[in-house]
């Protein structure tokens, strides 16, 4: 019985010295994380051209285009259309709204091209939540492409320069 005891009070001892070995998050570095990721987050403006990855801001609201694809159109044209998967994510205290249908997209000759349709993201954005999915434009092979959207909320302006390799 002794010697269960011990060894029981061993056990414990052991867990316990382990687990205040551990290696947890200190408040430094998670302090260090949000500065890294604030300082990625940049201000909607019409007088700079973003890229894939950007994270734009929109006052709260921030955007950011992750990926760009080629894909066939419905009558089988290879690389007609181009998917954007984005992702939206509403820091603001407001519920914000967010589609790609106020988006405009021009190939690099400047020429206007149409939203594609298909199931192109769009949703009302609470508070802290974010949505993710993808914007569909026809393209023409004039890459690249400059997608500008405009808040409907802010009527901040911003625009990204993409293309799909």
């Amino acid at each position: 019985m002794k010697k269960l005891a011990i060894g029981l009070v061993a056990v414990i001892g052991l867990t316990s010295a382990l687990t205040g070995c551990g290696n947890p998050s200190s408040e430094k570095d998670q302090t260090e994380t949000k500065q890294v990721a604030q300082q990625e987050t940049v201000k909607a403006t019409d007088q700079k051209t973003f890229k894939l990855g950007d994270h734009v801001d929109f006052l709260g609201l921030i955007v950011t285009f992750e990926k760009s694809t080629y894909l066939e159109n419905d009558k089988g044209v290879k690389d007609s259309v181009m998917k954007i998967d984005m992702k939206v994510e509403n820091k603001s205290a407001a519920s914000r709204g967010f589609t790609t249908i106020d988006m405009e997209i021009k190939d690099s000759k400047g020429k206007k091209l149409a939203i594609y349709p298909g199931e192109n993201l769009g949703d009302k954005i609470k508070p802290g939540k974010s949505i993710s999915g993808a914007g569909y434009f026809t393209v023409n092979g004039n890459a690249p492409y400059t997608i500008t959207y405009k808040d409907q909320d802010s009527d901040k302006k911003a625009s990204w320069k993409v293309e799909a390799k």
